[in-house]
């Protein structure tokens, strides 16, 4: 067979397997390491040939041996930080580091679908900062954020084929949606607004301390409560609403940013569609709860003076003008109104929203109504996550079809 020189390296026709051969050698990390390329046509040779000295000048093959660890990091730095919102890229993160604990030292190419199946099984069992597991939604996130990793590195030629495409997501059942009926949301709105809901569960009345700041909380999470039950609103954007984002004229909020808690830090982000970006009509009784607040925090403002600094103008805040913190608001305020208005503890902020919308489809809203003061994509989503009150409805078709026959709704 004869060879011949083609830049560096030889070419060659391989008789027994009737292809085209180039064999060369190339370094990583000063390590001469050889490499062979083979084709049917010369020409496709070639262009391998040239393809496979590009990615070596790149520095592709650099990484033949990297780490998990390290492919992860530079996944996130190169592909999804310029690529995603801030807290995208943290959700990504996040998720990922679950896999950097458990194989963040393993050669990535080392990886089998069987310990990876093994690994998300057990998640599922034992995940989790408590170790008490991981949803199974939580469980497949992750699994479809590393999927998203191996198959960048498949493209960048680190691995020949995905691990994680032998492996199968674990089985979910549809989440349970909690929502309060008609008769609850008035019992904890009465609770909210009386107050002496911060006494529950509490032996000893002397712990707690009335003055200005326990007021100024139960005023302020009043309307929290009220608010929200009365928008459907995220508790992202519930928690960023700023002042200027009521239109008082006109009746409405509108809703642009969210507030988000990154690495540490509160920050302001841009919601992510137009359809999340909306205007959320209120009623009249809401305007008038919110503009007595709007005066109650001026008041408490230049009662503290220089102490009280809400400088992003926020309608909800801490007793200084700052973030709320939702995990004290739920555990200090939040869990005891439900208990003083017997509601259970299941009943999360989350709910709330839920119930709002459920209570609209329920009193006759449409759907695209209640999908636009949610801001969801479309009526179709709206529909799929409270389908059940409409198979509830079902029971008054027929009495409404008679209805309609006898003229009586017309």
């Amino acid at each position: 067979m004869a060879r011949r020189a083609w830049g560096e390296g030889s070419v060659f026709f391989d008789k027994v397997n009737q292809r085209w051969t180039w064999r060369g050698t190339y370094l990583i990390n000063g390590i001469k390491t050889p490499k062979t390329l083979t084709a049917k046509r010369q020409i496709d040779l070639k262009e391998k040939v040239e393809k496979f000295k590009f990615d070596v000048n790149q520095g592709v093959f650099d990484s033949a041996n990297i780490t998990v660890a390290d492919w992860i990091k530079k996944y996130l730095i190169l592909f999804m930080q310029p690529t995603v919102r801030p807290s995208t890229f943290n959700t990504y993160a996040e998720k990922l580091n679950f896999v950097v604990r458990a194989f963040g030292e393993r050669k990535l190419k080392t990886l089998t679908p069987m310990e990876l199946q093994n690994f998300f099984n057990s998640l599922a069992i034992d995940g989790g900062a408590k170790q008490q597991g991981l949803s199974p939604t939580s469980v497949n996130t992750i699994r479809r954020y590393f999927k998203a990793a191996c198959q960048a590195a498949v493209k960048n030629h680190l691995l020949t084929d995905n691990p994680v495409d032998g492996t199968k997501a674990l089985r979910t059942k549809k989440p349970v949606i909690i929502v309060a009926n008609e008769n609850d949301v008035l019992r904890l709105l009465e609770v909210a607004k009386e107050g002496s809901y911060i006494y529950e569960g509490v032996k000893n009345k002397n712990y707690i301390i009335e003055n200005e700041g326990t007021k100024y909380y139960k005023q302020c999470f009043y309307n929290v409560v009220n608010l929200d039950l009365a928008t459907g609103l995220r508790s992202s954007e519930l928690f960023g609403l700023r002042w200027q984002d009521i239109n008082w004229a006109k009746g409405y909020i509108d809703l642009k940013e969210q507030l988000l808690f990154i690495n540490g830090k509160y920050s302001f982000s841009e919601l992510k569609t137009d359809k999340a970006k909306r205007k959320i009509y209120l009623s009249e009784d809401v305007i008038i709860e919110l503009r007595r607040w709007k005066i109650n925090q001026n008041f408490y403002a230049e009662m503290l003076g220089d102490k009280f600094e809400n400088i992003h103008n926020l309608l909800f805040t801490n007793t200084f003008g700052g973030f709320v913190n939702v995990q004290n608001f739920k555990r200090r305020y939040y869990f005891k109104m439900l208990s003083a208005a017997g509601i259970p503890k299941g009943f999360n902020i989350h709910s709330m929203r839920h119930t709002h919308a459920t209570l609209l489809l329920k009193h006759g809203v449409k759907p695209n109504v209640v999908a636009d003061r949610l801001g969801h994509s479309n009526a179709t989503v709206t529909l799929n996550i409270y389908a059940h009150v409409l198979d509830n409805m079902e029971d008054t078709a027929p009495n409404t079809w008679q209805d309609i026959l006898k003229g009586e709704n017309l």
